[in-house]
């Protein structure tokens, strides 16, 4: 090997030692190790214990407002009513149902008294309401047409006002053309007797003078028709 040749070989291999190997191909960075929280953690702050309680809480009286208001706007339901506060204490049994409906004796727009066990064999719809009364206002002309539909074949209809004066009831029925009867419980003893806590309240009795039924709040006319029809069968002693 001549001279040149080895001086181009130590050249080279200087060479090769100063610049070091070709460099690789790039290869892919290595992924870290990331915790197994971190990757599956929300985008969203975990909300501290006061705050969850309180989201709790907020989505419970959510729940009960719905179920409330799902309950009162039912037909028949209490939110079809008006509260009424009564100035005569309850005396004597409250209503039940299937037994015999506490007997009264109220006086009517006509200056008549009517008992309500004077109409044994006839069945009747008592009906708590006042003029001041939305719901009760709303449904009175239904009540009627009812009434008008069955009074042929006997049914009653006592509407116990209460606590009004005879003027504005007496106003109100004329200005509605209402014929079934309307009495006055000025004293609030009839509705304090059938614990009456809003109006309007409706007790459909049988012709035996049973209760069968007991309704607080504002009806629907098909309602109507199906619980009078209901009591509108003959009287026990006339089905033996």
């Amino acid at each position: 090997m001549g001279s040149g040749d080895k001086d181009l070989r130590l050249y080279g291999e200087a060479a090769l030692g100063s610049w070091g190997p070709p460099p690789a191909p790039d290869a892919p960075p290595q992924e870290e190790d990331v915790p197994e929280e971190i990757i599956f953690r929300s985008p969203f702050p975990r909300p501290r214990a006061g705050a969850l309680r309180n989201i709790l809480a907020t989505i419970a009286v959510g729940a009960i407002i719905v179920a409330l208001v799902w309950f009162f706007d039912r037909p028949g339901g209490a939110g079809s009513s008006q509260a009424i506060t009564l100035t005569a204490a309850a005396s004597g049994p409250p209503p039940r149902v299937d037994q015999p409906a506490p007997d009264f004796r109220v006086r009517g727009l006509d200056g008549q008294y009517y008992q309500l066990s004077d109409f044994r064999g006839q069945p009747v719809w008592i009906n708590f309401w006042a003029t001041w009364c939305p719901p009760c206002r709303a449904e009175n002309p239904d009540i009627q047409e009812v009434y008008e539909a069955n009074k042929g074949d006997g049914l009653v209809v006592l509407a116990i006002d209460i606590g009004e004066d005879t003027n504005t009831v007496r106003g109100y029925v004329k200005r509605t053309s209402l014929t079934y009867t309307v009495g006055l419980d000025q004293s609030t003893e009839i509705a304090a007797r059938y614990r009456i806590v809003g109006i309007p309240t409706h007790f459909f009795v049988d012709r035996d003078g049973v209760l069968r039924e007991w309704r607080i709040g504002s009806m629907s006319k098909k309602t109507m028709e199906k619980k009078v029809a209901e009591i509108m069968g003959p009287a026990a002693e006339e089905e033996r």
